[in-house]
């Protein structure tokens, strides 16, 4: 074959490829960043999600997936997704406090007792709410799922803690608003990633770390921990999957209700799988895993109370700020309580 003809055939291949890009037949690959590591719970229902995309869509798309921030991490994660780094991104709210501000309304320490009605709350507003599509939409991201981490629990390493008044002087790691809560209560607070938890506890940077039961497996923590302390608390909801927009919009109408509706499954799944792992975890605790025990104790009512107490100032600061973004914070606080109380029944 001469040069013309190798050269005429590359601008026809080229071109076929271009073309296809558009049409139902033609492979998207996504890249996903995620800043955890590739185990526990919310990793198996993220994969699951993912293997769902690309059956439902019969192989149209397919995810490359990069984890335990080899991509992106925790803190830069959702300017990643809005530049276009990636495609998919698990994205903590407390990391991005201005563009998501309205969906942090999951991260304000108001508490519930069951962690699947809570996170479906959670799903149903970031799908329904007009301020909360307004953000997205002026953050260039499409909400697809929403994953809990249950309720906020502690675990400590030689600090022997039996009620709360034993954290005063002890250096606690924390995120979001619970951190400022302990603060006003006496506690010496560390703001640290998750990931970064188990290299504070083994080398004394902390004493304890705000956690949850079943990521102090995921990420080991029982290696470098000797007591899990029940707490109970609210939790930290506004943690979801968001693809950038530009992204979602290369796929045809069909493709993209089956990403939307994977994610709702995907989020109750999760749900109720955390549910399960963290008091499973729980339980199994003092017994030891893998040569490994924790004792466990639980934090008083009393001393709940006060904390749930210390924590009303917050969700009014909320509400209060929420008028600079041009929406009613209240509006949203109790449509919220009130998805948490119907989907309770």
């Amino acid at each position: 074959m001469d040069r013309a003809n190798v050269f005429k055939g590359a601008v026809l291949g080229l071109a076929a490829v271009w073309l296809g890009a558009g049409t139902a037949g033609a492979q998207t690959v996504m890249r996903f960043a995620d800043y955890g590591p590739n185990r526990g719970t919310r990793a198996e229902t993220v994969q699951w999600l993912f293997s769902e995309i690309e059956a439902r869509t019969e192989g149209r798309v397919t995810i490359d997936q990069h984890w335990g921030g080899a991509l992106l991490g925790a803190k830069n994660g959702f300017d990643g997704l809005k530049s276009g780094v990636a495609d998919i991104v698990t994205v903590t709210a407390v990391y991005a406090p201005q563009d998501l501000f309205a969906y942090r309304v999951g991260d304000l320490p108001i508490t519930s007792e069951n962690e699947v009605a809570q996170t479906m709350a959670l799903y149903e507003l970031a799908t329904t709410n007009e301020a909360m599509q307004e953000q997205f939409d002026r953050a260039g991201v499409v909400y697809l799922a929403n994953y809990t981490v249950g309720p906020i629990q502690m675990v400590c390493n030689g600090a022997d803690i039996r009620s709360f008044d034993d954290l005063k002087g002890k250096k606690v790691r924390y995120t979001a608003e619970y951190g400022k809560i302990f603060e006003d209560m006496g506690v010496t607070t560390i703001s640290l990633p998750t990931p970064e938890i188990y290299q504070a506890l083994s080398t004394g940077l902390v004493d304890c770390a705000q956690t949850y039961a079943y990521t102090t497996l995921s990420y080991k923590l029982i290696e470098v921990a000797d007591q899990f302390l029940v707490f109970d608390l609210g939790t930290l909801g506004s943690n979801g999957i968001f693809m950038n927009r530009r992204s979602f919009e290369r796929l045809d109408q069909a493709d993209r209700e089956t990403v939307l509706a994977a994610g709702r499954e995907m989020t109750e799944r999760n749900a109720q799988a955390v549910r399960d792992a963290n008091q499973e975890a729980i339980a199994a605790f003092p017994q030891g895993i893998d040569g490994k025990s924790l004792t466990v104790v639980e934090i008083s009512d009393e001393d709940r109370a006060r904390i749930e107490a210390a924590s009303q100032p917050y969700i009014d600061a909320w509400i209060a700020e929420s008028a600079d973004f041009g929406f009613d914070g209240q509006a949203v606080v109790d449509a919220y309580k009130t998805l948490i109380s119907s989907k309770s029944e």
